[in-house]
């Protein structure tokens, strides 16, 4: 009996050393890993919003606080002016690592305004890739009719003849599809679920890591390399610059306003102390047929090459990852804005 009751206490301990661990790992991660809460939508210029009024901390990659304006995007609680850009893309857009002012969304805007107001607007959001952009091009253009323009953010060109043709699919618009007509909509339930998750970050750090680790086997084991220059050299030979000039074809019929591509290759450091830039061959597809329809491609690659050889200066990593893995860092994000502004003067 008496040894019954030893391993009940024994396991009593465990369970409750257990507890203790867990709630300090969660009481660390607020100061650590706090996401800011998504709210997802079907018809707008993004594939949701993050709730309005919101703060969250990001420290994976670099270290951040994100504050969520009132419109459900990361900006800046500044006065939206009447004269602006609107700039879309993913978590590089979205600045998940990088401190507020420092996106180069929001350099920019210091940069060609001196008002103390919002003339740069920032709708990046993570998984909102080139082609997702793409297809809700009719939803940024209904919600922000005035903007003067358009910068897309982009990491990749490796999108093939079916992906573009792809991208030209729109969700539409739904103008009633609003941040706050989302958060009114919430039921008592939804809410407390809402409460419950934002009071649980280590649980949510815990699933992002478990799902990462699964893409990371999947792309691991598919077998195909996206950058496969025999694979690519089959869409350049066939119809992968007609499907290109369809698609530069239809974002001009759907706006006349200054569109801005900006693409950031992902980078590879070489054993012999070299970096090179990761390409599929697509810039100079990109470059003719945007100039055809008179829409600006802006390709940092020349850039990045430059401050890499005259300054060790690599655009991938921070000082707590792999130098040249993961998200665009500060000085790339400088060196995005001052080129971006070279087009827009």
């Amino acid at each position: 009996m008496q040894t019954i009751f030893s391993h009940i206490r024994t396991l009593s301990g465990w369970i409750a050393a257990l507890f203790i661990a867990a709630f300090i790992c969660n009481l660390s991660c607020f100061a650590f890993y706090y996401p800011c809460h998504e709210l997802p939508r079907t018809q707008g210029s993004t594939t949701g919003f993050l709730l309005p009024g919101s703060r969250g901390v990001y420290g994976l990659e670099g270290y951040c606080a994100a504050t969520i304006d009132q419109y459900g995007y990361v900006n800046r609680n500044l006065e939206r002016s009447d004269e602006y850009y609107v700039v879309a893309g993913a978590s590089h857009t979205e600045g998940l690592f990088i401190p507020e002012r420092l996106r180069y969304s929001d350099l920019l805007n210091d940069m060609l305004y001196d008002d103390g107001k919002l003339h740069v607007i920032n709708i990046g959001r993570s998984g909102n890739y080139f082609s997702v952009v793409l297809q809700h091009l009719d939803g940024i253009l209904g919600e922000f009719p005035d903007a003067k323009g358009i910068i897309i953010e982009t990491d990749s060109l490796a999108y093939d003849t079916k992906a573009l043709y792809d991208s030209m699919a729109q969700a539409g618009y739904d103008p009633d599809e609003t941040a706050d007509s989302i958060v009114s909509s919430l039921s008592t339930r939804d809410k407390l679920v809402i409460k419950a998750k934002q009071s649980l970050p280590l649980l949510r750090l815990l699933r992002k890591q478990y799902y990462t680790y699964e893409d990371s086997k999947k792309s691991a084991g598919d077998g195909t390399d996206i950058l496969d220059p025999d694979f690519w050299q089959s869409e350049y030979d066939g119809g992968f610059e007609d499907a290109l000039c369809a698609l530069m074809e239809f974002i001009r019929s759907k706006t006349d306003k200054q569109v801005i591509i900006l693409y950031h290759p992902a980078v590879k450091l070489e054993a012999d102390g070299t970096m090179t830039a990761m390409s599929n061959g697509a810039e100079e597809y990109y470059r003719r047929v945007c100039s055809d329809y008179n829409i600006d491609f802006v390709d940092m690659t020349g850039r990045f090459m430059q401050a890499y050889e005259e300054e060790h200066i690599i655009p991938y990593g921070f000082s707590n990852t792999t130098m040249g893995d993961g998200h665009v860092n500060r000085k790339a994000h400088e060196m995005m804005a001052e080129e971006l502004a070279k087009v827009i003067r």
